[in-house]
């Protein structure tokens, strides 16, 4: 399969398509667009902030976030046609001969081990949604008033990203049993789960309060 380039969709393709019903894109590209959408929401945010009297201590705050915002924006649009990818060697890893005992076994472990590859793009997506959530929480603390409800969606697609990516982990890892690799994917999936949950607490805690809706 050629890299599909689903980042050079446009908008309402990628839309149509995901609503086809055929394998691609599917839920974990859906995911890493949600987290391009949401750096490209903290950049906003941000820049508008900067624009605005701040104190130095705000000022080299927002700015140094800038281009972490940017890279990170880069690397979801990157994961989307790497997450079609990974898929499509599970598609093909599923179409392997299993005519006798021996073809049943080499297919069975090249299935495991194309959704061990295929674990990566979500577990990267949500790692760096945990971190995108983070600079939400910082730009919901010290950010505008006026960009309060762009960070607020920022953070909440941040936090949907997190999930978005552990759902497809943990999805992949019920059909990795006895791999070496299962119990520490998901430890660290476990984990993740749990940073994500605390730390979307505090960040609706601080918005909600910048918001007067405490």
């Amino acid at each position: 399969m050629e890299r599909p380039n689903f980042p050079q969709w446009t908008i309402l393709s990628f839309v149509e398509q995901l609503a086809e019903g055929s394998p691609l894109p599917g839920g974990g590209c859906a995911v890493s667009v949600a987290g391009a959408l949401a750096t490209a929401l903290g950049a906003l945010s941000a820049q508008i902030s900067l624009r605005r009297p701040v104190d130095l201590d705000q000022e080299q705050s927002l700015a140094a976030i800038q281009p972490q915002l940017a890279q990170a924006r880069e690397t979801f649009l990157e994961l989307i046609d790497a997450d079609a990818l990974a898929y499509h060697r599970v598609v093909l890893a599923r179409r392997l001969p299993q005519g006798d005992a021996g073809e049943r076994t080499a297919r069975a472990a090249a299935i495991a081990q194309a959704f061990a590859q295929a674990c990566e793009p979500p577990r990267q997506m949500a790692v760096l949604g945990l971190e995108v959530l983070s600079w939400a929480a910082s730009l919901a603390a010290k950010g505008s008033p006026v960009i309060l409800a762009d960070v607020g969606v920022m953070g909440f697609l941040a936090l949907a990203v997190v999930h978005g990516g552990l759902v497809n982990v943990f999805s992949n890892l019920t059909m990795m049993t006895g791999m070496p690799q299962a119990e520490e994917l998901r430890t660290e999936a476990l984990a993740l789960r749990q940073q994500a949950e605390e730390r979307g607490r505090e960040f609706a805690r601080v918005l909600y309060g910048r918001l007067g809706a405490p």
